[in-house]
């Protein structure tokens, strides 16, 4: 799927910007006659930009290829303007791949040069079937309209840019903890009851690790609620470290967080939750000035389909508990059918 998808976006990019353009041709064009030419006067250089902004080279290329045969046919014959406008074309695609050379990332110098440059190249193309003869005035006005229009398209796309940046901060912060940046309860919630319908949909097995630091509240206590917070940010990243690409984490509130993992059976979610724990035992917290400490953690493991996926979380709490209970920095399974773990705390 994410293979298709860079593909898919830069070619949907370029056969809708192709669109615009020959659209622009289609209904939104000057046109005049010379002796043995026709004159087109359009915007079509815009949307040739336009697709490199958003989808990068195959996008613009795309664009251009549609733009380009579309006007080589446009007249009632083939003509000598015909390949020029073809040419027009082609050349305004190489000159935006010099001047953007990434989407997306395109400051105003650099929109201006090429705007600059485009009208350059249809200077060069009308001069070459002469037109500038006919209609200096026309040229002129044609020059001075595609500069206006063309930064008013950028400051709309950058508008653009700054309110879709704006819905996904906001998207991001609904539904991530503000602190660790994890997934929040909320979302949590919802990816699990989405991967507990697939799982028993597709008859696939996943876990559930519930995750507690071992006596938090002395760091809070004896270094203050700012160290404990960079505490849990360092557990955080960690966790993102240490779980795989396809498994979700979560703060789940104070200092217990929790993870998915999809899919995986007991026994591989097993071998996570003991990488986990002796990642964070083995690592050294800095805290604001400097101190370094060590903690451990406690890890209460529950997989689907041994026990089924609306008891997870109660019987992984269960198994964090006994963690708990039997001497902390270690893990314990909730499945009637596997032998409990316990790893000896450090020291």
């Amino acid at each position: 799927m994410g293979r298709k998808s860079i593909w898919f976006v830069p070619i949907l990019y370029g056969l809708l910007a192709g669109g615009v353009g020959i659209a622009m041709m289609m209904f939104f064009s000057i046109r005049f006659h010379t002796n043995t030419n026709t004159i087109i006067v359009d915007f079509r250089q815009l949307a040739i930009m336009i697709s490199f902004y958003y989808g990068g080279g195959w996008s613009g290329l795309i664009s251009a290829v549609m733009i380009g045969i579309y006007r080589l046919f446009a007249g009632e014959t083939i003509q000598f303007s015909s390949w020029i406008g073809l040419c027009n074309v082609m050349f305004t695609y190489v000159l935006t791949g010099m001047c953007m050379k990434r989407a997306r990332e395109v400051s105003l110098k650099i929109w201006v040069r090429t705007l600059i440059g485009t009208v350059c190249i249809y200077v060069v193309s009308v001069t070459i079937v002469n037109a500038f003869s006919h209609s200096y005035a026309l040229h002129a006005f044609y020059g001075i309209f595609y500069m206006t229009a063309g930064l008013f398209a950028y400051y709309i796309i950058k508008y653009m840019k700054r309110a879709d940046e704006t819905l996904v901060k906001m998207r991001e912060a609904a539904n991530h903890d503000f602190l660790t940046k994890l997934y929040n309860p909320r979302s949590f919630d919802r990816l699990f009851r989405s991967t507990a319908d697939d799982a028993e949909q597709n008859n696939t097995s996943f876990a559930l690790l519930v995750l507690d630091i071992d006596h938090f509240k002395r760091v809070n206590d004896r270094y203050g609620h700012l160290n404990g917070d960079v505490v849990l940010v360092q557990i955080a990243q960690l966790l993102g470290e240490t779980i795989r690409k396809t498994d979700f984490c979560a703060r789940k509130g104070g200092e217990e967080f929790a993870a998915i993992l999809t899919p995986c059976t007991i026994e591989e979610a097993i071998d996570i939750a003991e990488r986990v724990r002796k990642r964070i035992e083995e690592h050294l917290f800095v805290l604001e000035e400097g101190q370094e400490i060590v903690l451990t953690v406690s890890i209460g493991v529950s997989g689907f389909p041994q026990l089924p996926a609306d008891a997870l979380f109660y019987e992984a709490d269960q198994a964090l508990y006994r963690a708990k209970e039997t001497g902390r920095n270690r893990i314990c399974v909730a499945d009637a059918n596997t032998e409990q773990l316990h790893v000896p705390a450090r020291g």
